[in-house]
């Protein structure tokens, strides 16, 4: 998808955090950067670390609800 945000090699996401972000475009803006030469490293530990801490968050979430049914 070829946007006027895209057409000039920027995107918003790209400025967004990463939370406020979905897996994908997580994963498309980190590349973007690595290609405009961020550190290959950094990009995927902060996206690990991102993903680890949605998922951790859906778990706990999901031990809550339970022990509240209980």
């Amino acid at each position: 998808m070829t946007t006027a945000a895209s057409t000039d090699g920027h995107d918003p996401e790209d400025d967004m955090p990463l939370a406020e972000l979905d897996a994908r475009a997580r994963a498309d803006a980190a590349l973007r950067r690595i290609r405009a030469g961020a550190d290959p490293t950094r990009e995927a530990f902060d996206l690990a670390n991102t993903m680890n801490d949605e998922a951790v968050g859906r778990i706990s979430g999901a031990v809550r609800r339970w022990f509240r049914r209980r």
